[in-house]
């Protein structure tokens, strides 16, 4: 019915021919090649959702055809998924990497940072050619390269948080906040049966996707030339002052459920499902997973979204990206080993298998050649609302700190909104959390 399940129905259908025509069939032995060299295995560690191990269809095929196809190009390599099931994934990461057991990871964009600072992974750079690395969105090869200079991995997949709105209760959409609260006086008066005319998730790291965008474009600065945060001090602890004020009063208001304190990103899902929200932020993927898939054509069809919203004299539009870099582990002692886990991330984040894994995922991709050329991309409503978002996009800097501070704000913003602390009394104490736990880095 919905694009994606046309899309989804088409590739799984062509990648099970193609993996076929590669491989030969899942699990038969590789040939020698010509000169009968010996078979390497290249390891890759992954969690279940992005391998072939994954419950949806959709994704075992995808992730099956990116290991057939580059087996196929390089018969003497065999790819071997380590699926990981350990309770924190970063940790069996790390583990993983320090004992050599794997050659590959799939890591979280927060945590590569700390690897890439003691040397684990291998430079990329030197085995790619320039035409390759432009077609990447430029922040992904400068943020990756920013901890040493090095390109210790290949950004795979993004996203970007969105305004998302129902046109036929705002019809005009808004681009600040301001103007955001007085449609939504106008949708409660109007709509009393809307029980939440805005959603937005306080009570998780979530809230810090949408609002960091903003404290850049107030102005704001996270770090000194030595790498200290100081995101909430001086001028910049104003700016998050102000941001604090502006959401805390939605809340009182009753413009954002009170659910929204404690709430991750997800809460928005029942209130969207039964018909209860006019508006939120969330993920750019929600279109693909969670409106089109789940709601009635009809109803889906009412659902746009834009760049999310800004402040007064200020730029808007500016979110935050995240997403998830597959690396090479770092081998000194057999360049064999090391080329092929080198191919192998360059091959599973090039175009055809990045368009395949990611449109199975529902993420968004990093090659700007995948955004434009499929339709899926270039076509789909809120895959051209993300494409206007990542222009002006930013991303946390690739420091240990980052994920730090991330956690800090979060937990600061929480607490305001369900105690009665003044916004400015509770972020001075999140600093001082903050600095305590950086000295401690």
């Amino acid at each position: 019915m919905t694009h994606m399940r046309t899309v989804v129905s088409i590739m799984v259908s062509l990648v099970l021919i193609t993996g076929l025509v590669f491989a030969g069939g899942q699990g038969e032995a590789p040939a020698p090649d010509a000169e009968g060299g010996e078979t390497v295995t290249v390891r890759v560690l992954t969690p279940r959702w992005a391998s072939t191990g994954d419950v949806r269809v959709e994704r075992q095929v995808a992730f099956q055809s990116v290991i057939d196809s580059f087996e196929a190009a390089n018969p003497n390599v065999r790819v071997e998924e380590v699926i990981s099931s350990a309770s924190s994934y970063d940790v069996d990461v790390a583990n993983q990497i320090q004992e050599g057991t794997v050659e590959v990871v799939w890591i979280n964009n927060p945590f590569y940072p700390t690897l890439q600072q003691q040397g684990a992974f291998a430079d990329l750079e030197p085995h790619m050619s320039q035409e390759d690395l432009d077609d990447f969105f430029p922040w992904t090869i400068e943020a990756l390269k920013s901890v040493n200079g090095e390109l210790g991995g290949l950004w795979h997949n993004t996203d970007v948080r969105l305004f998302f709105y129902r046109e036929d209760l705002l019809s005009d959409p808004p681009t600040t906040l301001t103007g955001l609260r007085q449609d939504l006086e106008d949708v409660r008066d109007e709509n009393p049966d809307i029980t939440a005319p805005y959603f937005l998730s306080l009570g998780h790291t979530d809230a810090m996707f949408h609002m960091y965008g903003n404290f850049l474009a107030m102005g704001g600065e996270v770090l000194d030339d030595s790498g200290r945060p100081i995101l909430l001090e001086g001028d910049n602890l104003d700016i998050w002052v102000e941001i604090f004020e502006s959401y805390g009063a939605l809340v009182e208001d009753g413009f954002i459920p009170e659910s929204a304190a404690a709430a991750r990103e997800s809460g928005v899902v029942p209130f969207l499902l039964s018909g209860d929200v006019a508006s939120f932020v969330g993920n750019s993927n929600y279109g693909v997973r969670e409106i089109n898939p789940k709601l009635p054509e009809e109803e889906a069809a009412l659902w746009q979204a834009t760049p999310v919203l800004g402040y007064e004299g200020h730029p808007t539009g500016r979110g935050l990206s995240g997403g998830w870099v597959y690396s090479a582990r770092k081998i000194d002692d057999d360049p064999t080993l090391q080329q092929a886990a080198i191919d192998f991330v360059i091959h599973a984040t090039g175009f055809s298998a990045m368009r395949q894994t990611t449109k199975a995922g529902g993420w968004t991709p990093t090659r700007e050649s995948v955004f434009t050329t499929d339709t899926f991309f270039s076509e789909d409503r809120f895959m051209a609302a993300t494409a206007e978002a990542l222009e002006n996009s930013s991303v946390r800097p690739l420091v240990p700190v980052s994920s730090i501070f991330s956690q800090v704000v979060s937990d600061a913003l929480s607490r305001y909104i369900t105690g009665d602390d003044a916004a400015r009394d509770v972020l001075e104490g999140a600093n001082e959390e903050l600095q305590t736990e950086y000295e401690n880095l």
